[in-house]
């Protein structure tokens, strides 16, 4: 009887401790067991990376920057639109409006910039690359002249590559390593929803007022430059695809206040379309002149 009583409370420990031993109890699992944070409807993605020169909210090497804008867009097709406008006291004093579209590798490209304003004469130029020559047409005052501007055998034109062929630097890298190493850079964050949706990509967003050279702001000569305002949006790969600027400019008496705006779309999907006027442009480097009709 006794050995039989032995037996049952043995059994019945093992029960007990074989219980604990597999499930454990409610404060081990208490202890442990941490929920994961669930996010917001509205969270956006944050880059994996930041750009090359970039480090926490700081561009510590602006040249380190535009030179991975412009490896990553030499190996890709593009659209680029630059504009700056500049109001005086009377209103508009002038614009410019750069526009290109460029083929992966500039293997082929067109690209138009207008100025206009009645502080200025009217003036437009038009540049294409292709079938290894590039032409450029300029008309000022109604009267046009085409050029031969580059060949790449060196017959019709001098033999410049097709991106030095250019009238101007569609990376627009001088000015941007410029403005992102003088402006005071305020805050550097994840873009939101409505930039992501803008350019189908995240990407950060760079902003800053003021400078420490406001002159190097200015691209004609000042004797101050205030109310500095600028914000950029860079990819992780390091191509800057949007800048906007905003400056108030004095020389002498005259105040002048400046706006710029840059941006990069189509990447990898543009397609360049030529003028008819192309098939038309003098075989050698001389320049033809005519007055525009229509």
């Amino acid at each position: 009887m006794r050995r039989g009583v032995a037996i049952v409370m043995v059994c019945l420990c093992l029960l007990s401790a074989g219980c604990a031993g597999l499930f454990g109890d409610d404060t081990a699992a208490r202890e442990t067991v941490t929920p994961a944070p669930v996010p917001t409807a509205d969270a956006t993605p944050a880059p994996a990376q930041r750009a090359p020169g970039i480090v926490g909210d700081r561009v510590v090497n602006a040249t380190a920057l535009g030179r991975a804008h412009v490896g990553q867009l030499s190996n890709t097709s593009y659209r680029v639109r630059h504009t700056r406008t500049v109001r005086n006291d009377s209103g508009l004093h002038k614009r410019i409006r750069t526009r290109a579209s460029i083929s992966t590798g500039y293997r082929s490209y067109t690209a138009t910039r207008t100025v206009t304003g009645p502080g200025v004469t009217a003036r437009e130029i038009h540049s294409t690359w292709r079938n290894g020559r590039a032409l450029e047409r300029t008309t000022v005052n109604g009267s046009t002249s085409t050029e031969v501007v580059a060949d790449s055998r060196g017959i019709g034109g001098p033999p410049r590559p097709p991106r030095a062929a250019l009238f101007f630097e569609p990376t627009f890298n001088g000015r941007l390593i410029t403005l992102l190493s003088v402006t005071n850079v305020t805050s550097i964050r994840p873009g939101d929803s409505v930039i992501k949706q803008l350019y189908g990509v995240s990407l950060y967003r760079i902003k800053g007022t003021g400078a420490t050279d406001t002159r190097a702001i200015a691209t004609q000569p000042a004797d101050s430059v205030t109310n500095v305002s600028f914000s950029a949006t860079v990819t992780p790969n390091g191509i800057i695809r949007s800048y906007a600027l905003q400056y108030t400019l004095v020389n002498g008496t005259e105040t002048r206040r400046v706006t710029e705006s840059l941006r990069y779309s189509d990447l990898g999907t543009t397609d360049v379309v030529f003028d008819t006027w192309h098939g038309s442009a003098p075989t050698t480097g001389r320049t033809e002149q005519h007055n525009r009709t229509g």
